[in-house]
């Protein structure tokens, strides 16, 4: 029987004890590592190749006990603390939808979220059970379907008040979609950066035109904080330094420019005036401005808080249920409801923090390391915008505040978030190899192999 026949069939057996399809091709390769370490130990003895692979195999211990031990240890972790967290946030959404729908009469609201949060969990659990490393495998499919989706959502879905309020949350999803680039990318090196930073351009520009500052914000930053994670960690292979000057540098230009382009015109020049400084105009462009930050300044801690408006918060304060809801809920219940939302949510990211800092493999980083800046990205914007800088449009507070497509989106975020902590320890990156002055250099798990046959 030849070698590679007994080992084989060793494997197999081992791997029919194992329920966890998608275990098997690590432990194998884990398994057959070892056996054949094993066996060339005995053949540098004096053994020959078939009793060698015999002794080695032999050693490995019965394949039954062997797969049932694997069996015990690999199996899908459910990432439990995520999925409470998710549920509590979520619960705490819908209840104070409920307080706004009983308040203002608003029904629709309340069934519209109650539907959102079915197919959010729906969307969430389909997604869960996918392969996140797709994302990996074939980042430009999954960066142009977005894309393609995008752009047919808004040739069929008329604006609404000049804007496309759906083409914004779905652009939530390009982050992960360029995580993806920046992984298949990782062998080119500098060009490598420059082709990634190439994927960025597009999204912004719908984010510029559908429009939404908002989204456009979030996915530069997403993106810049990605590409420098990935230098930092060295997994494009190059110097460092040069290549955050060749991210850092444009970026800066791209940046200044688009700044000068917008104080160039008063009335933006204007706006960003009354943003910092409400007062110079509090019944004109300023006036969402002054209402905040007076609703702030009479908000208890407990209870009510004092308004100089005869007419009260509801008749002065737009948009309660969605981009307005933490002013509105600082005023009528003071700032400990403030307090517990941010510490729900709070402690959501945290965790997810945690949970990607463990992370091993590059891709498996990257993937959750996207969704967690998402989700930051858009609580930062949104609490910014409710103390009393409403200089843009907020997205959404995620799970709290009432939007459908907000809340599908997020729930599909944190879906592949579970995905990656369900099965990321098991993913090994790709081989990379690259050549440099006629040598081959293989690149693997971040070790670097020199052949030095390589002509």
């Amino acid at each position: 029987m030849k070698q590679s026949s007994k080992i084989s069939e060793y494997l197999k057996a081992v791997c029919e004890q194992i329920r966890w399809k998608k275990a098997h091709e690590v432990i194998s390769k884990e398994i057959e590592d070892h056996i054949i370490d094993q066996k060339n130990a005995f053949v540098v003895n004096g053994l020959d190749e078939e009793t060698a692979t015999e002794r080695a195999i032999a050693e490995m211990g019965d394949p039954i006990l062997v797969g049932s031990e694997f069996d015990r240890t690999h199996r899908p972790k459910i990432e439990w603390s995520i999925i409470i967290l998710t549920g509590i946030t979520l619960l705490m959404g819908l209840a104070i939808r409920i307080f706004i729908s009983y308040d203002f009469d608003m029904q629709w609201i309340l069934n519209k979220s109650i539907i959102s949060i079915i197919l959010g969990i729906g969307c969430m659990i389909i997604v869960y059970f996918l392969d996140f490393t797709t994302i990996g495998k074939y980042p430009r499919a999954f960066y142009f379907s977005i894309l393609a989706i995008t752009i047919g959502i808004m040739i069929v879905s008329p604006a609404v008040n000049g804007r496309y309020q759906h083409v914004e949350f779905i652009l939530l999803l390009f982050p992960t979609a360029f995580a993806g680039i920046i992984y298949s990318m990782r062998s080119k090196g500098y060009l490598g950066i420059i082709l990634s930073g190439g994927y960025v351009v597009v999204p912004i520009f719908i984010g510029r035109l559908i429009p939404s500052l908002s989204s456009a914000i979030l996915y530069s930053v997403a993106c810049l904080i990605l590409i420098t994670l990935a230098i930092l960690k060295g997994w494009f292979y190059v110097n460092k330094l040069k290549a955050m000057l060749l991210v850092y540098i444009p970026t800066v230009i791209i940046a200044m420019t688009n700044i000068y382009i917008y104080i160039s015109k008063p009335y933006r020049l204007n706006r960003l005036r009354h943003a910092f400084n409400p007062s110079l105009d509090p019944m004109g462009g300023g006036y969402l401005g002054a209402i905040i930050k007076d609703i702030i300044k009479g908000a208890k801690f407990f209870d009510q808080g004092e308004l100089t408006y005869s007419n009260g918060v509801k008749a002065v304060l737009p948009q309660i249920h969605t981009n307005s809801l933490l002013t509105y809920l600082i005023h009528e219940f003071g700032w400990i409801s403030f307090i517990i939302i941010m510490t729900v949510i709070l402690t959501l990211i945290i965790r997810f923090l945690r949970l990607c800092s463990k992370q091993k493999s590059v891709l498996g980083k990257l993937v959750s390391t996207s969704v967690l800046i998402t989700f930051t990205i858009q609580v930062v914007l949104y609490v910014v915008f409710n103390l009393g800088f409403p200089l843009y449009s907020p997205l959404t507070l995620p799970l709290i505040s009432y939007d459908t497509t907000g809340t599908i989106i997020n729930m599909i975020l944190i879906g592949i978030m579970l995905s990656v902590f369900k099965s990321g320890y098991l993913v090994r990156d790709n081989t990379i190899t690259m050549r440099r002055k006629n040598n081959l250099f293989e690149v693997n798990d971040g070790k670097i192999i020199i052949n030095l046959k390589s002509k």
